[in-house]
């Protein structure tokens, strides 16, 4: 394999580093919108650059796997064309070894972030529902009974009146 097939594997791997940190930063401002009351409108706009983001992310996938079919290439992924680069031209051992790092740490981070904001959104959920029970419980009507003496009665036990006279 020549310098060129090297060059272009250490290009499409600081293409995807550069898409992976993108998709990192929208993660975290993900997490800022979640930390912060009345984000619905805000929440929306980050989710579509993280969709915009993904396709993107697609698109270096797509261009890396045509990349290998041209070149006989199996599997696809980025480890094994950092080792066969690696094996072949010991020149861009160096690169390759620093972006291989590079795209373990952002992955690593990317997903410690997305874990925290799928656990701010359950908690976010949980707090919604106490809300709703809260508002629930005040808007119902109180159908409580009582007897002669104001005293509340049970109402899950059966009895002919509304009104219980002590024994």
């Amino acid at each position: 394999m020549n310098e060129q097939f090297y060059r272009t594997v250490s290009q499409m791997l600081e293409d995807t580093i550069s898409v992976y940190e993108e998709l990192l930063e929208l993660y975290k401002e993900k997490k800022k919108v979640l930390l912060t009351p009345k984000n619905s409108e805000l929440l929306r706009i980050v989710d579509e650059k993280i969709l915009a983001q993904v396709n993107s992310v697609k698109k270096v996938n797509e261009k890396r796997e045509e990349f290998c079919k041209e070149n006989e290439i199996e599997p696809t992924n980025i480890s094994t064309l950092i080792e066969l680069a690696q094996r072949e031209n010991p020149e861009f051992e160096k690169i390759l070894s620093e972006q291989k790092v590079k795209i373990n740490e952002v992955a690593e981070e990317m997903a410690l972030v997305e874990k925290t904001n799928v656990e701010l959104i359950k908690h976010g959920l949980v707090m919604s529902d106490k809300l709703l029970d809260i508002i629930i419980s005040a808007a119902t009507p109180q159908t409580d009974n009582y007897d002669m003496h104001g005293k509340n009665v049970d109402t899950s036990e059966l009895s002919i009146s509304s009104i219980v006279e002590d024994a």
